[in-house]
């Protein structure tokens, strides 16, 4: 019995090797990397960073304390939400990424942070399932488009001699964020109570946007 699969022949896969001599080359001149401590020190990387670390503590309190927050939701309705969030981020960061190589200077980030706190918000006023559920899609969206303009806008900053710092930066602030977002809210939650310590979740978010660059080229490297 015949199938519809068709196996294409074994050099087809070597096709693009010729294609490749084509391309425009790049100069091969020797680059200095960039080292971490002078990455940390460089604002055109650091702040976006900063930026993105408020988000990312967010992350952090979404994982570790959304059960406990929705003390009174089914499981079935918070694994909704996860999930909700889990399949949003990595969509509006493919999307982000499409948008921002047609548009360099967009201000994504911002943008990002916003939806992203919104979402938030949502959670801090509101048990009801559907807003719940909104609230999760829209951190989720807002999430996924801070970590690709975050992370873009810092490599345009550097050569590809420095993409490495970026990279061990990038998730410095990812880490640091989630971490400080997971023991700070607990510690904020046991006083307040979770909805105001939502609350404040929101206003630290919003608060790191004061770390946004203030131009889009910031150094020679900037393509």
């Amino acid at each position: 019995m015949k199938t519809g699969c068709r196996y294409a022949p074994p050099g087809a896969a070597l096709a693009g090797v010729a294609a490749a001599t084509g391309l425009p080359g790049r100069p091969a001149e020797p680059e200095r990397p960039l080292g971490m401590v002078a990455g940390l020190r460089n604002p055109a990387l650091t702040r976006p960073a900063v930026v993105f670390a408020g988000v990312a503590l967010a992350s952090g309190i979404v994982v570790t304390f959304l059960p406990s927050v929705l003390t009174d939701a089914p499981a079935s309705l918070i694994a909704l939400g996860l999930l909700a969030q889990a399949v949003t981020a990595p969509l509006t960061r493919w999307w982000a990424g499409r948008y921002t190589d047609r548009h360099p200077f967009a201000p994504l980030l911002g943008c990002g942070v916003f939806v992203a706190a919104s979402g938030v918000a949502i959670l801090a006023v509101t048990g009801h399932p559907v807003a719940f559920v909104i609230g999760m899609l829209l951190f989720g969206a807002g999430f996924g488009v801070a970590q690709n303009a975050s992370l873009t806008s810092m490599l345009r900053q550097v050569s590809p001699a420095g993409y490495g710092t970026v990279s061990a930066v990038w998730n410095l602030a990812y880490d640091a964020g989630i971490g400080l977002g997971a023991v700070g809210f607990g510690l904020v939650a046991a006083g307040t109570g979770y909805p105001a310590a939502l609350a404040i979740t929101v206003l630290v978010m919003l608060s790191a946007l004061a770390a946004l660059p203030r131009s889009g080229r910031l150094n020679p490297h900037t393509r």
